[in-house]
């Protein structure tokens, strides 16, 4: 039986001078995230050996959660401010539990 809940996992690469910033900054809106109504889980890692590349897995109560969440205004700033900090486009994983 499928659910309805939205499974992503999130890669980015941060050039390595704004590291430290980017990850201020992820780590402030990660708090938000983590108190929406919707969300299950929110985590926030990077790689052992490769430290400026974040990844970031999330699970969404439903697709209307996870709308929800890619419209409010924190994530939007938090968007704007890595502009010009990574080393191209965040890619995104929808994935699915087995």
């Amino acid at each position: 039986m499928k659910n309805n809940k939205i499974i992503t996992l999130v890669k980015m690469t941060v050039q390595p001078e704004f590291v430290e910033d980017v990850l201020v900054q992820a780590r402030q809106t990660r708090q938000i995230i983590q108190t929406e109504e919707g969300c299950e889980r929110f985590t926030l890692t990077t790689k052992t050996k490769a430290p400026n590349t974040l990844l970031l897995f999330a699970i969404y109560k439903s697709k209307e959660a996870y709308d929800w969440h890619l419209e409010q205004d924190y994530l939007k700033a938090f968007f704007r401010f890595l502009e010009g900090k990574l080393t191209g486009k965040p890619e995104v994983d929808f994935l699915e539990e087995i």
